[in-house]
């Protein structure tokens, strides 16, 4: 398990330098791979281009060097995977004038509190104060300034064993909504769903003032430079919210004392959006893949299982007679039995069901009303 320390600073001689150098070294890793493409007819292996690469003369680290080999073939082995079902899909092309740079174990060293990040025989390396040796640090340029990001290994404490299950449904409105077998928590995502739809806005506005501009013009540079600011401005804020809302969670977790999170497959939900234009954008633009990740590595932090299971029918099926209705809105109540939840409530009681092998919920009868979890820029409330 892996956390991560990103340190910024500001652009330097120094800094543009390597990021240069790396952009030169991924652009021939490009260039000469596509040219015994074109003229040979095959594929240079990693290996290949490693060895190749060692004899040229960079101002980088060797290792530095692997490191951004590695990157190109990382690219190369995903249009091997999706070329599979899209012969449309075209293999990395672009070179780079500036590129990540990466140093690994081998060209770092800890002394005194001081990281030394090594550049090569005869170049001046970079240092960093840091009380532990990182497991690697690559630098990357972000919004005009450069930011290091260390990355150190952390030690899982071992997984708990309660045998109490804590299940979630996961929706575009309501992030995380979850039941253990007597409370359901929906933790509101209406602030978080705020923020994406002013972003799609600022978008649309300057997306509309570029089309009026020349290309590359001045003044479409200047539009384009506010833009990027407001967006990344607008994305830190998205993050910042998953990841209070996903702490938040997993804190009732531990709270509960559950030791398995059980949630909902969503695989392929895009590929089935067939809403109106409105409804379409809101799920393509849902970030669940985020959440479950930030679920996962959190969870698995504080000694939590994380289950992945089948959520099919589990919103249109009634946990107290078993009827199945599709909801029209965001509560759910059966014409059979006349039970009434909410909807995503519901999604969560029966995937709670599903992994403890019950058929009908067994406290169905006498649940509370959901809680509801607030999000707030500086904490998460009950509300």
């Amino acid at each position: 398990m892996y956390t991560t320390k990103k340190i910024k600073v500001s652009p330097t001689p120094e800094l543009d330098m390597l990021a240069s150098e790396s952009g030169r070294v991924y652009s021939k890793v490009v260039s000469l791979i596509r040219k015994v493409k074109r003229k040979k007819g095959f594929w240079l292996s990693e290996k290949a281009v490693k060895k190749y690469m060692k004899l040229r003369g960079y101002q980088l680290h060797s290792q530095t060097i692997q490191a951004i080999v590695e990157s190109y073939f990382d690219s190369l082995k995903s249009y091997f995977r999706v070329v599979k079902s899209n012969p449309d899909a075209k293999p990395p092309k672009r070179t780079r004038k500036f590129f990540k740079v990466r140093w690994k174990s081998s060209a770092i060293s800890l002394k005194d509190g001081v990281l030394r990040l090594s550049n090569g025989k005869g170049n001046p390396p970079i240092t960093l104060h840091s009380t532990v040796e990182p497991v690697y640090v690559e630098l990357y340029f972000q919004q005009g300034c450069y930011y290091f990001s260390l990355v150190y290994k952390v030690h899982t404490p071992p997984k708990r064993e309660t045998g109490k299950v804590v299940a979630i449904d996961m929706g575009e409105i309501h992030p995380i909504v979850s039941h253990d077998g007597q409370h359901t928590i929906i933790y509101n995502g209406r602030a978080l769903r705020a923020i994406k739809q002013y972003l799609n806005k600022v978008k649309t506005i300057f997306q509309s003032k570029m089309d009026k501009c020349n290309k590359y013009s001045n003044r479409w540079y200047r539009l384009k430079r506010v833009k990027q600011k407001i967006l990344a401005k607008l994305n830190a804020q998205i993050k910042d919210a998953e990841h209070k809302i996903t702490s938040r969670f997993i804190s009732d977790c531990l709270k509960a004392k559950a030791d398995t999170i059980v949630i909902g497959k969503l695989k392929g939900i895009r590929q089935r959006a067939k809403f109106s234009k409105k409804s379409n954008q809101k799920v393509h633009q849902w970030a669940f893949a985020r959440l479950q990740f930030m679920i996962c590595y959190k969870a698995e932090l504080a000694g939590l299982k994380v289950k992945f299971v089948s959520e099919a029918y589990t919103s249109q099926t009634c946990p107290r007679c078993g009827n199945r209705k599709k909801p029209a809105n965001r509560n759910y109540h059966c014409n059979h039995c006349g039970f009434e939840y909410h909807r995503d409530g519901v999604g969560a009681i029966n995937l709670w069901n599903k992994v403890l092998g019950f058929m009908l919920s067994p406290v169905v009868g006498a649940m509370a009303s959901p809680i509801g979890v607030r999000f707030n820029p500086h904490l998460s409330k009950l509300g």
